[in-house]
């Protein structure tokens, strides 16, 4: 790879960054100017509308508008595992993609223990039911 090469692909990975800080500080605007706990514009679960049951992204929405908005214990609340397992497996990823050895053996241990968890989750989230869960996001009030 010469030079030239090597300063486009570090131009555009730039600007894939540049994009992507645009994009995250657009949408924290947003979720901060129309609250998702209060505006119904927002999409809505296909699986919550279909069956009453609460997917593991069920008020990821909503907490993530509470965060932005600075209100931790409702983001967290809304969507535990988004707000407190978010950034974990956030770090760890860039942490493993840092690294040199890119074994394919770990990449698949960490995705089959994520799908685990996630499944776990939306699980734990239904049970006794739905509406009584103590990991169910609150009912959403629209105006």
């Amino acid at each position: 790879m010469n030079n030239r090469t090597g300063r486009r692909l570090s131009s555009r990975k730039l600007a894939a960054v540049v994009l992507m800080i645009i994009f995250f500080i657009a949408a924290i605007l947003l979720l901060r100017r129309f609250d998702p706990a209060e505006y119904s514009f927002y999409p809505k679960c296909t699986l919550y509308q279909a069956t009453g049951l609460h997917c593991p992204g069920c008020g990821a929405t909503r907490a993530m508008g509470a965060l932005a908005a600075g209100r931790l214990e409702d983001a967290i609340r809304y969507n535990p595992l988004l707000i407190l397992g978010g950034p974990i497996i956030a770090v760890f990823i860039a942490i493993k993609l840092k690294r040199e050895d890119q074994d394919e053996a770990s990449w698949t241990v960490f995705s089959v223990c994520l799908v685990v968890v996630v499944i776990s989750f939306a699980i734990a989230r239904n049970v006794p039911s739905p509406t009584r869960s103590i990991l169910a996001p609150p009912s959403k009030t629209v105006p």
